[in-house]
Order: structure tokens, then sequence, then C-alpha cells
């Protein structure tokens, strides 16, 4: 009977705080060279992880990513894993070693530090786990594509992925060189990356009218959301909103209301806008309630990640400005409930002072 009571609580405890048995990536302790010597005593990988503090997408990389029984179970098991702060310590003469211009940025070396990959920015666990496992297996790396390209200058897929990989890693070179070659060697899109060179060769050059004929060229194109999100966030830096939400309308209607991808974008969008207006010092007082409206809007899209407490950092300010002492507290304790950092304490005691001399 004790046997079975100890196991309901053990599950019930599991259940409500939505663990599951498996552990988190298990980060290793230990300087550079010494993460580099484990490895080579292991004969593996090395995962390096460049963080900072004030890095939100970084927190966000802990909580949905590394939390994911099927990431942390072949990481722990396949690479030694390490993070560095890349403002303290060894972290800012690594950074320029590696070259890491934003964060977070996830590098992947070999036991000498010779970098294989690397992985930029958030992306879901799924897709993480998907890099990761090539990078371990030199599927899809630089260093791969390169010998692909260095056996056949002419290998199309190998030109399309080179391009993709300067594109999306920040490599030196010309990614548009690529995308150019693979839709000369391949007009008529037989091996299938000649849409995906144009999409993309539009998207760099900012050419909203190539990328329109596109999506009617190739419906069928892998590149068809990024094309939808590429038109949509254009107009929006132009400040061109009826035509950036047109865009993004129309990215739902094809993909869903809860495509990862678009909510997201979407949500980012929404994001910006507000905050534009809380940064805008000719804003009034109804540009300030319009872009509550906009953030009330957001948070549907943002929620569970950490841009659902921007969100409400952002309308706590926009209420302050408006003198809405009681919203803006209600909005601030919400952004620290979710991510308790030093600009939202700041944010706190700036009303908490504000309060304080209304009532003397």
């Amino acid at each position: 009977m004790k046997t079975i009571l100890k196991s309901v609580i053990v599950f019930l405890i599991l259940v409500i705080s939505g663990r599951s048995f498996a552990e988190d990536v298990s980060f290793s302790n230990g300087t550079y060279d010494e993460i580099l010597a484990k490895a080579k005593l292991e004969n593996k990988i090395v995962m390096i992880d460049f963080i900072t503090d004030w890095c939100k997408w970084c927190i966000e990389t802990d909580k949905k990513v590394y939390t994911d029984p099927k990431v942390s179970g072949f990481a722990n098991v396949h690479q030694i894993n390490w993070k560095i702060d890349a403002e303290k310590g060894e972290g800012p003469d690594l950074t320029k070693k590696y070259g890491v211009k934003g964060f977070p940025t996830i590098v992947f070396t070999n036991s000498d530090g010779v970098e294989i990959d690397r992985i930029y920015g958030y992306i879901p666990a799924d897709q993480f786990l998907v890099k990761m496992t090539d990078y371990n297996n030199n599927i899809n790396t630089f260093g791969a594509i390169k010998t692909m390209l260095d056996a056949n200058a002419d290998d199309i897929s190998a030109n399309y992925l080179m391009g993709e990989k300067i594109l999306s890693n920040g490599l030196e070179g010309d990614a548009k060189v690529y995308f150019t070659k693979v839709i000369t060697l391949d007009a008529s899109n037989s091996a299938g990356y000649t849409d995906d060179a144009k999409f993309t060769l539009a998207y760099m050059n900012e050419d909203p009218v190539a990328l329109k004929s596109l999506l009617t060229e190739y419906p069928k194109s892998e590149k068809i959301k990024e094309g939808y999100l590429n038109l949509a966030s254009y107009y929006a830096e132009k400040n061109d909103f009826v035509n950036a939400d047109k865009y993004y309308k129309d990215g739902f209607a094809k993909f869903g209301n809860d495509d990862f991808d678009i909510k997201q974008s979407y949500g980012g969008y929404l994001l910006g806008r507000g905050y534009a207006i809380m940064k805008d010092e000719k804003a009034t007082k109804q540009d300030r309630k319009d872009g509550i409206k906009i953030l009330n809007e957001c948070l549907a899209y943002v929620k569970g990640s950490v841009n659902e407490a921007s969100t409400y950092f952002i309308m706590s300010d926009l209420y302050f400005q408006n003198k809405n002492i009681k919203k803006a507290n209600e909005c601030i304790d919400k952004a620290i409930a979710i991510y308790d950092k030093k600009s939202y304490r700041d944010q706190k005691d700036k009303i908490n002072k504000l309060q304080s001399l209304n009532t003397k």
C-alpha cells in the first residue's frame, strides 16, 4: 500500500509540475580548454550556447528547447554541452573567435574547437533536434556542403544549400551568387530548388513585386509561407500596416490560425507597433490607447512565450504615460510573473514612486 501511495504521489507531483522523467539538457562546467579536453577524451563534439543576461530568446530556448525530452536525450548522450556568457569571462574573446553577432547563437565544434556549424536565434525543439542530429552526423553542415561543391561546382542542391547556409548563419560570402547559379542551372525547376532560390532572392532584394508574382507562379513552393511573411515584413517596415495586415491574413488563411511561424511573426509585428508608440514622444493619449488595443490583440499570438512578458511591459508603460496607474501596475505585475528582469522591476518602482507621490 505504501509503495502504491508513494507512486501516486510522485505521479501527481509530475503532473502538477508539468515535467516528465526526462532530464533537461545537461551543461558541463569548466573553461573552454577544459570543455574541449573533455570532448576529446569522450570522443564527442561540443555544443557552445552563447548567451547574455538580457537575451529573452535565450530564456525561451532554455524553457522550451532544452527541456524537450528528445532534444535532451540526444544532446546528453552524443555531445558535450556548454554555456558561455558572451559578455563575461572568456565570453568576449570566444564571441569574437566564432564571429557571434546575436543571441542566442549555438555553435557546434569538434574537440579541437573547429566549428562544424551553428544555430542562430530561437527555433522550436523539433527543428533544433533535426539540426543538432545533422551536425553530429556531418549532414547539411557548411563543411559537408563545401565538399559537395568542390566535387561538382554545378551541383544544384549544393549551390542552393550553400546560399541558404550563408544567409541563415551570417557567414562570409555572397549568398546571391549561389541562388542565381541555381536558377541558371535549372530554369525549369526540375530539381525543385529554383522556385526557392527565386523567393529568397526576391526577399534579399526587397522586391515585393517579384514576391507577389512568385506567389502566383509557384503556389506549391516550400517558400510560399516565407513569401507571405516577407511581404508582410516589407510593408511593416514601410509602416504600411494595411498591406502588412493583408499578407498576414493571407498567410493565416492558407496555413491556419495556429501555424507557429505565422503566429510568432504576427505577434512580433504587433509587439513592434506597440513599442513604436511607447517610444514616440509625439504620441497622443489616443495613440497610446490604440497601442494598448493592438497589444491586447498581440497577447493571443505571444501567449506562453517571453514575448508575452514584453507585451505586458509595453502595455504597462502606455498605461503609465496615460496616467492610468492601476492598469499600469496590473500589467507590470503580469510581466514580472512571466519573466522577472531588471527593466520590469525598474518599471514597477517607477509606478510605485508616482503612486506614492499621488497619495501624499
